[in-house]
This record gives structure tokens, C-alpha cells and sequence, in this order.
């Protein structure tokens, strides 16, 4: 269980730092005006969210591996919960969520679904080998 976390915590990492470094990168370039605080923000809580939802999916694969993809779902919608409980007051002050408030929580939002995802169809693969 440990070396996947690890693995698991790699390819995050990575993923987050390539994305986010052209995600940056695409600001700079366009003179987006850009609260980098908000923006490493989005890429830690999303980063936090993945790691302790994939920590609970390895914890209750041995158990309920028929039930994964619920609780996948329901981890989906925790990260939903903590947008709208931390981002979305901070974006709305204005009355209006521009582009590049939404994609400041968006693009690490959905590079974490996408490591999530291909890390959970491996686990299942290898739990049904089993």
C-alpha cells in the first residue's frame, strides 16, 4: 500500500508541476492579471484532495472493492463541496467568476481527476487479478 502511494504521489506531483507550470506560463504570456496566491492555492487543496481520496480508495480496496467507484464518486463530490465552500465566496466578491478564476481551480481540478482515474482503473485491474 505504501509504494502505491508513493507512485500515486509521483505522477501527481509531476503532473501538477507540468500543468502548472504551463498553465502559468499561459498567464504570463497573456498579461492575465493573476492572484498567484489563489492560483497555488487551487493547485495545493487540489493536490491535498487527490492524495487523501486515493489514500481512502487503497484503505478500502482489501475491504469493498465492489464499492471503489462510489467511493470515487463521492470523493468527486467532496471536491465539489470545497469549491463552493472556499473558492467560489473568494471569486464571487467581484458578483462575476471570470475565466481565469475558474481555471485557476479548474485545471488542477481536473489534471488530479485524470491521475485519479487512470491510478484507480490500474488498482481495480489489479485487485480483479487477484
Amino acid at each position: 500500500m505504501n509504494k502505491r502511494i508513493l507512485v500515486f504521489t509521483g505522477l501527481l506531483i509531476s503532473a501538477l508541476l507540468i500543468v502548472g507550470l504551463l498553465h502559468a506560463g499561459y498567464y504570463l504570456v497573456r498579461n492575465y492579471d493573476l492572484d498567484y496566491k489563489l492560483f497555488f492555492l487551487g493547485y495545493v487543496i487540489n493536490f491535498a484532495m487527490a492524495l487523501g481520496i486515493y489514500s481512502a480508495l487503497l484503505y478500502f480496496a482489501e475491504r469493498h472493492n465492489k464499492h471503489l467507484g462510489f467511493l470515487f464518486m463521492f470523493g468527486s463530490t467532496l471536491k465539489f463541496i470545497i469549491y463552493f465552500l472556499i473558492f467560489d465566496p473568494i471569486f464571487m466578491v467581484d458578483g462575476k467568476l471570470s475565466k481565469v478564476e475558474f481555471f485557476t481551480f479548474f485545471i488542477p481540478y481536473f489534471t488530479c481527476l485524470f491521475v485519479e482515474t487512470f491510478q484507480l482503473i490500474k488498482l481495480m485491474r489489479e485487485l480483479d487479478q487477484q
